[in-house]
């Protein structure tokens, strides 16, 4: 297949290096005002958990930038994963440029993902979800991991055959592919956890101290509790995850993701070890929405201070 993927981000990155490894063809269009910051070398290390015995590794790969993407272009796939305030930016720069490849969007979405892909031809559309990680290395290094599986969500109109050439194109590089029932509540869950854990990172500075601190860790019980108020708002209630954790006591859940969740040796902590990137994007999204709507989330405002500009 013939790749082209938005941005050489974190997530997308490592995906590409599975799928060249595995035959493809990639290219990578980078915005022309950041063509000064990437080198075509890319320096990754990884921690590939495909397998029950996770294997590491540490390559560069001279990559194919394009600085602008070619009107009459025949990629088959276009992949999309990046900060959620950067999603306007990339569907615009999409508009009218996508001929007949499918996109795939590897996002986090807060709002409608069809809204805000209205302008985009919604029958070329999927929506998805990663299960991968990590953060940079100055501008052309990546540390980072990814686990056996991704998901493919149940919103969009694409067409079955479309959905396959994704669900191939994973199953070949050896992942295991999991269609998302009622996506759109997962990504409004999965955004509000973000959340969660996102205050306790910028209290504790890292994700790293984050994950060493059973305190810590704890509190997410707590920030989910008052973050409840703002699911209910959109209409719907905490899915069985969040249900969980927020019900459970702080000194129970943070033994929990101490002993288990984020032991030495697991995937979510290999996941979330290199990450480096900048912290409260989603916080303070929610934050503001809740100031709008006059849902006080104390635990919000107590890093209101924290939260990037």
């Amino acid at each position: 297949m013939n790749i082209l993927i938005i941005g050489r981000g974190v997530i997308s990155t490592q995906y590409a290096w599975t799928f060249k490894e595995n035959g493809n063809n990639i290219d990578f269009y980078i915005r022309p005002e950041s063509k000064d910051k990437y080198t075509p070398m890319l320096n990754l290390q990884l921690e590939d958990r495909r397998k029950r015995q996770p294997k590491k590794i540490n390559v560069s790969w001279e990559t194919n930038l394009f600085y602008e993407i070619p009107e009459n272009h025949n990629y088959d796939l276009i992949l999309v994963s990046v900060n959620i305030e950067q999603i306007s930016s990339v569907v615009e720069t999409l508009n009218n440029k996508i001929n007949n490849a499918t996109v795939l969007f590897f996002n986090n979405f807060w709002e409608d993902p069809v809204k805000q892909t209205e302008i985009l031809p919604q029958s070329q559309l999927i929506f998805g979800f990663p299960g991968a990680g990590g953060g940079t290395v100055g501008a052309n290094g990546i540390n980072g991991g990814f686990s056996s599986f991704i998901m493919i969500g149940d919103i969009g109109m694409a067409s079955e055959e479309r959905v396959q050439q994704v669900n191939t194109l994973y199953e070949q590089a050896n992942f295991s592919v999991k269609r998302q029932a009622n996506f759109k509540k997962f990504l409004l869950n999965h955004f509000l956890l973000n959340v969660a854990i996102e205050i306790e990172v910028l209290k504790e500075g890292s994700f790293l101290r984050l994950m060493d601190s059973i305190h810590a860790l704890g509190n997410i019980s707590i920030n989910l509790r008052q973050l409840k108020p703002i699911m209910k708002e959109r209409g719907m209630n905490f899915d069985a995850t969040n249900t969980l954790l927020s019900m459970l006591s702080p000194k129970t859940l943070g033994i929990i993701m101490s002993k288990f969740i984020f032991k030495n040796g697991s995937t979510a902590r290999a996941l979330m070890e290199g990450n480096n990137t900048i912290t409260g994007r989603s916080a303070k999204i929610i934050l503001n929405e809740a100031r709008r709507k006059n849902i006080h989330v104390s635990t919000l405002e107590n890093v209101s201070n924290l939260l990037p500009s």
